[in-house]
C-alpha cells in the first residue's frame, strides 16, 4: 500500500566565500549536470545521473558540487553496493537499513529489475523479523510488524512506497505544533509533526548523496516535516512555502477531493509554491521543476513537473522562467483555481459533490 505522498524538497546550499577572493563558482554546464543528475535519481535512474556528471570535467565544478560529483561516482560507479552509509549501534535497525540501502542501490542501477529486487527485499526483511514476519505474504502485511519492531528499538519509521521505490525513513525525535496556513482557496489549519534526529532520510536522499531529501508529507490527520531539510530554520521562507504551503495543500486536497493520483496532488501543491515564493526561492523552485521533468505517472514528482511547466507555458505564452514574478505567480494561482473548478464540476456531474 503506498504511503502518504512525500514532497521532494531540495536542501538549501551554502555558498562559501573567502574574505579576499570570490569563491569559485560552478560553470553553467556543471550546474546543469547537477540538476540533471538529481532529476535522474528522482526518476529512479542512477546510471543516467552518473553519465551527466561524468560528461562535465571535474574542474568545472565548485568545491561543494565537486564533492557531490565525487560522492555520486564513489557510491554508484561500482559493481556492488557500498557499505551502509549510517552508523547505527542497534544490530536489528542497522541490518534493516542495510537491506534497504542495498535494495535502493541495485534498483537505481537497474530500473528494469525493480520488481525482482523488491521481492528480494521482502524476503530479507521477513528473515530479519523472524517470528514477527513469518506469516506475512506481502509488504502490506510485513510493514506493520516491521514498524512495531523499529519502534521497540527506539526509532520512528516511514515505510511504504515513495514511487518508484520502497521507502525507509528513520528518526528518533518527534514534536507537535499547530499552524494556520494561508492557501489560495482559504486558510487551512494543520497539525504539524516536526521530525528530527534522522538515521535515514529515505531513498531520494541516498540516491543524491544526501544533497537533498524529502521535505515532508501529509496524511488526512497531519503534516510531517523533515526538519533537517530546512537549513535556514522553521521560520524561513523555504519552510513556510516548500513545506507548510505545499503540505497544507495536500492536506486540504485529500479532505476536499478524496482520492487523487499522487502526481495530481504534487501538481497542485507545486503550483501553490509558485504562488507564494518570492523572487529567489520561486526561481530556484521553478528551475528545479523545469530540469526534473518526466513522462511516467509512476514517478509523480517529475511527471507533475512536466504538467506544470506545460500548463504555465500555455498560460503565459512564453517559457515560465522568462516571465516576471508577478505574472508567474498569477498564472500559477489561475491554474490551481481552474483545476479546482474542473474537479468540483466533475464531482457534481458524478454525484460526488
Amino acid at each position: 500500500m503506498p504511503h502518504p505522498l512525500l514532497t521532494a524538497a531540495f536542501s538549501t546550499l551554502l555558498l562559501l566565500a573567502g574574505p579576499a577572493l570570490a569563491a569559485k563558482e560552478s560553470s553553467p554546464e556543471a550546474r546543469q549536470a547537477i540538476s540533471q543528475s538529481t532529476g535522474a535519481v528522482l526518476r529512479g535512474d542512477s546510471r543516467n545521473a552518473l553519465a551527466v556528471l561524468r560528461a562535465v570535467p571535474v574542474e568545472a565544478f565548485d568545491d561543494t558540487d565537486a564533492a557531490y560529483r565525487a560522492c555520486m561516482i564513489e557510491r554508484f560507479d561500482r559493481s556492488s553496493p557500498p557499505p551502509p552509509s549510517a552508523a547505527i549501534e542497534d544490530p536489528f535497525v542497522r541490518d534493516v537499513l542495510a537491506a534497504y540501502q542495498q535494495y535502493w542501490w541495485r534498483a537505481l542501477a537497474a530500473p528494469a529489475g525493480r520488481t525482482a529486487l523488491e521481492a528480494d527485499l521482502f524476503e530479507r526483511l521477513r528473515t530479519l523479523l523472524g517470528e514477527h514476519g513469518r506469516t506475512a505474504k506481502d509488504f502490506d502485511a510485513l510493514e506493520a510488524p516491521l514498524q512495531a519492531q523499529l519502534q521497540a528499538h527506539g526509532y520512528h519509521a516511514l515505510l511504504g512506497l515513495t514511487a518508484p521505490l520502497r521507502e525507509l525513513m528513520l528518526w528518533r525525535t518527534q514534536t507537535t505544533r499547530q499552524y494556520p496556513v494561508a492557501l489560495p482557496e482559504g486558510v487551512q489549519s494543520v497539525n504539524a509533526q516536526l521530525l528530527d534526529d534522522f538515521a535515514s532520510l529515505g531513498w531520494s536522499a541516498y540516491g543524491r548523496c544526501e544533497r537533498g531529501s524529502n521535505g515532508g508529507w501529509a496524511t488526512q490527520e497531519a503534516v510531517f516535516a523533515v526538519v533537517p531539510s530546512y537549513k535556514e530554520g522553521l521560520d524561513s521562507e523555504a519552510f513556510r512555502v516548500v513545506f507548510l504551503a505545499h503540505e497544507a495543500q495536500h492536506f486540504a486536497d485529500k479532505r476536499r477531493f478524496g482520492s487523487l493520483e499522487n502526481w495530481e496532488l504534487e501538481y497542485r501543491a507545486k503550483l501553490v509554491e509558485l504562488v507564494y515564493a518570492g523572487e529567489a526561492l520561486g526561481r530556484k523552485r521553478l528551475q528545479g521543476f523545469i530540469t526534473a521533468q518526466g513522462d511516467d505517472p509512476g514517478a509523480p514528482h517529475p511527471y507533475a513537473n512536466a504538467r506544470l511547466v506545460r500548463e504555465l507555458t500555455s498560460r503565459l505564452g512564453m517559457a515560465p522562467d522568462q516571465a516576471p514574478l508577478a505574472r508567474l505567480q498569477a498564472a500559477a494561482r489561475d491554474a490551481l483555481l481552474d483545476d479546482s473548478k474542473a474537479r468540483v464540476a466533475k464531482m457534481a456531474g458524478s454525484g460526488g459533490a
